[in-house]
């Protein structure tokens, strides 16, 4: 009696011993593949005027857990962006002079689909002898594009910047339920943001027209947002 009591205790302790190994071996999570890092810009420098010539040099810092990098450069007047992909922390690229640009860069990897974006930087590209830069289409932050927000005190916010660093800048702001918005509600605002009271719900339109002291101007573009009782 006493050996079959052993006997089982020994077969208990077998296939207890078995379950725990395959639950170990079946069950373990593969480590997490790390994202990609984001890049620091280095050229053309934030709100610069750039080099002569229409062949602009990019260049940015290496950054970690990155297979490769896309450059996206846009042409603020049209809009119209220009995508390149390389391995290197460096790209040339045409484009047309007198234009103001942006461009950053978007880290990606092989191993996942998970990405990192730079910050994005501003800089005009010389053309013909001026002595003045109109300001850069500001940068409209919030509303968020087609945001939802609730009726009452709406905080309007953007960022401004000049190429030309002695310049003062203003802002017309225009909020209007027509696309584009013709209501201006601020003139010749001083800061960057205003709070504004935004009672009957509906769709409505944005834009932020900015204004150095030389008389150049320049318009952000509209921007579309929701509001709700």
């Amino acid at each position: 009696m006493n050996k079959l009591k052993y006997l089982l205790f020994v077969v208990l302790t077998i296939l207890s011993s078995c379950k725990k190994d395959d639950g170990d071996g079946g069950g373990s999570t593969p480590p997490p593949v790390p994202a990609p890092t984001a890049v620091t810009l280095n050229a053309p420098t934030k709100n610069s005027e750039c080099l002569d010539g229409e062949n602009v040099e990019f260049k940015w810092t290496a950054s970690e857990n990155t297979d490769s990098y896309e450059i996206i450069v846009k042409n603020l007047l049209t809009q119209v962006p220009l995508n390149q992909t390389t391995s290197s922390t460096s790209t040339t690229i045409k484009l047309t002079k007198g234009q103001p640009y942006s461009w950053y860069i978007i880290s990606k990897s092989n191993s996942t689909t998970e990405t990192a974006e730079s910050e994005k930087w501003k800089f005009y590209l010389k053309g013909d002898p001026v002595n003045n830069y109109s300001p850069f289409p500001a940068d409209l932050i919030s509303p968020k594009s087609e945001a939802t927000v609730t009726a009452g005190s709406v905080k309007f916010e953007w960022s401004g910047s000049d190429a030309d660093s002695g310049d003062t800048l203003t802002y017309d702001i225009y909020i209007d339920t027509s696309n584009p918005p013709t209501t201006k509600v601020k003139s010749n605002q001083t800061s960057s943001s205003i709070n504004h009271d935004m009672t009957t719900p509906g769709t409505y339109f944005w834009k932020v027209i900015s204004k150095d002291n030389s008389g150049s101007n320049s318009d952000s573009g509209v921007s579309k947002f929701k509001v709700t009782s």
